[in-house]
């Protein structure tokens, strides 16, 4: 399978931006992480955004917010 070409407006945007890099989660984009208790501080964090946000998501979907009527 070939590899896939890119455009003419990605190459022009890759050389326009001067902050073009990936993100990546570990310091100065290593591969793996330096330490062991970095990798896992930040599954934990990771762990808890998440299951905060579908949390937040369950409260949206089943209305458990009271509903606030001015009047």
């Amino acid at each position: 399978m070939p590899a896939k070409e890119k455009g003419k407006c990605s190459i022009f945007l890759k050389k326009s931006d001067l902050y073009a890099d990936n993100i990546a989660p570990t310091f100065n984009g290593l591969k793996t992480y330096p330490t062991k208790i970095g990798g896992v501080l930040s599954w934990l964090t990771f762990l808890a955004m998440m299951s905060w946000l579908s949390a937040q998501f369950v409260n949206v979907v089943f209305f458990k917010h009271p509903i606030i009527t001015i009047g």
